[in-house]
């Protein structure tokens, strides 16, 4: 892919189809904008590592591109002919694993508000972690599998194959 051509997709999504639910995504347009976020991300969190005030602009960052990356990928599992109410599984392992690292950072031996706990404790709450992990990447496969296989090439009940 040409990088005029890599930089033409993230357009699109950015500041044509920002808050566009409906239709179709290709590949190309979303793992272009995928791969475009990843790498601002982490440029803008090794920035904001090394110069705490920049931590600020990394979260209002990720919060601009929650939009736009939630309509791309509806977009893209459109394209293969599936509903967006796949997506609606992600939100339990948003919020549980937000609880696991409060439960993690709870035990963590350099945590000045770390709690005691005996070995039975930390087990439990390691054993628990990793359920969620396992389980959360067992619900992610086929959503990846989804966004990387070709789209219909006829039109499917979200339009037609632009």
């Amino acid at each position: 892919m040409k990088l005029n051509d890599f930089f033409k997709q993230i357009r699109i999504v950015l500041f044509e189809k920002t808050f566009d639910f409906s239709g179709r995504a290709s590949r190309k347009e979303y793992w272009s904008f995928w791969l475009f976020t990843q790498l601002t991300s982490l440029i803008l969190l090794i920035m904001s590592l090394r110069a705490k005030p920049l931590v600020i602009f990394f979260i209002i960052y990720i919060l601009i591109l929650l939009i736009p990356s939630m309509a791309v990928t509806v977009r893209r599992l459109h394209d293969v002919n599936k509903s967006a109410l796949w997506l609606i599984g992600f939100a339990p392992f948003v919020l549980i694993a937000y609880m696991s690292i409060f439960l993690l950072s709870l035990i963590s031996p350099g945590n000045q508000t770390s709690v005691q706990m005996d070995i039975f404790q930390i087990f439990l709450i390691l054993t628990y972690v990793f359920g969620i992990v396992a389980t959360a990447l067992w619900y992610c496969f086929p959503i990846f599998m989804f966004l990387v296989q070709e789209g219909n090439q006829e039109e499917n009940r979200f339009g037609s194959n632009k």
